[in-house]
């Protein structure tokens, strides 16, 4: 554990800060190499807080790496009539391409043509640049249409926008694939869930309809590509980190030929970290103090990394490498991760030919990658950021 993790887009309720750069500098301090995937929003955010120095200065320091995405993934919805017709789709632009998004970027971060021509050009050898794999749409579209699966996504999507404040316990969600596309039938009075989520969301930035539900299924399977590729934990959203153990439960119970819950994720807390999220979120630590505090913490990295990982591991690990820093004077606040456990039962599985899929258990491509993965060492921990949630009250 805390070998590398995976950034994504998180935050899902503010689309000018798509990404926690709080929950970014913890990771840095945890995590010996932290990659991010980054959007043009999440590229420009990055850019706007770090500065390209400080940006650099991470990346030659193996703290941060940087994959800087050409294409967008999104679900496509077409109206005929009262019919919706769903689909997974890679949107490409000219637009996106990276040196120009740079240049374009750096020059409005900085307000000067020139200075922001001569950063861009220090800076752009040093961010990996990709598209994303046709594997992603795929994966997705099988996910989608699995109707075992997309039930108890549909519920945990809602249940978590929710925070539970709703009673979903008769939630209906079918997927099927037409001609034109993939059409819901569902049961859920989105006029009703929205009256609530629109308390809390305003509706000029988003609505719960059943694309979104699709595209939080999409979002996963992003998350977890890429991760995978990297061999790497992941920095998650509340509802990624849902999704994802509901994703492995699925994969484990078709892998297993067996309806049980395996549990393939404990959960333990950090009860007294320092709120260092809070005060990089708030600018009360500046970025350059964030760097140092992250600099500092290589020296510990080895340590923490080769012991096994719980609370008091990890609060003796913070104590010391925040003492003496601005970071030292921060009230306490909590910080979950949830440690993967699945993989000494996928293991004897394999071995002993129990696996489903060898059997011939229908797992689509991307879930037997993940599977594959995950036998040859992969553990998707999970560093959750519990404060991306608009702030629902529970039912009572």
């Amino acid at each position: 554990m805390f070998e590398k993790i995976t950034f994504a887009t998180q935050n899902k309720f503010d689309g000018n800060n798509p990404i926690d750069i709080g929950h970014l500098v913890e990771c840095m301090i945890f995590y010996k190499s932290t990659c991010v995937i980054a959007s043009q929003g999440i590229l420009k955010q990055l850019i706007k807080y770090f500065g390209v120095d400080g940006l650099i200065d991470l990346i030659d320091s193996n703290a941060l790496s940087v994959i800087y995405t050409e294409s967008m993934v999104g679900v496509h919805t077409n109206t005929e009539g009262l019919k919706q017709y769903h689909d997974v789709v890679e949107i490409t632009s000219p637009q996106y391409l990276y040196q120009d998004v740079l240049r374009k970027q750096i020059v409005e971060v900085t307000g000067k043509a020139g200075k922001g021509r001569r950063l861009a050009n220090k800076i752009q050898d040093k961010i990996k640049v990709t598209n994303h794999d046709h594997s992603i749409l795929e994966g997705t579209r099988h996910s989608i249409l699995d109707q075992q699966y997309i039930q108890s996504a549909a519920s945990l999507v809602l249940k978590s926008k929710l925070n539970s404040s709703v009673d979903l316990s008769g939630l209906r969600f079918h997927t099927e694939k037409q001609e034109k596309g993939i059409v819901v039938s569902t049961n859920a009075n989105f006029l009703t869930l929205n009256k609530v989520y629109h308390q809390f969301v305003p509706p000029s930035h988003s609505s719960l309809t059943p694309a979104s539900i699709l595209a939080e299924v999409l979002e996963l399977e992003k998350e977890l590509y890429f991760a995978s590729n990297n061999v790497s934990e992941i920095a998650a959203s509340k509802i990624s980190s849902d999704l994802a153990k509901n994703k492995f439960d699925y994969i484990f119970e078709k892998s297993f030929k067996t309806e049980q819950k395996i549990g393939n994720f404990n959960e333990f807390i950090l009860d007294d970290a320092q709120k260092l999220r809070d005060a990089v979120n708030n600018r009360v630590i500046t970025s350059k103090e964030a760097i140092e505090i992250i600099h500092k913490s290589n020296e510990f990295k080895d340590w923490l990394s080769n012991r096994q990982p719980d609370g008091d591991l990890i609060k003796e690990y913070y104590s010391e490498v925040t003492k003496e820093t601005i970071a030292d004077k921060l009230p306490g606040k909590t910080a979950r991760f949830s440690v993967f456990t699945g993989l000494g039962l996928a293991a004897d599985a394999a071995l002993t030919g129990g696996l489903g899929t060898i059997a011939g258990v229908s797992l689509g491509a991307l879930d037997t990658f993940y599977l594959d993965k995950l036998l040859s060492g992969w553990k998707p921990n999970q560093f959750v950021d519990d404060d991306l949630l608009p702030i629902i009250g529970k039912k009572t």
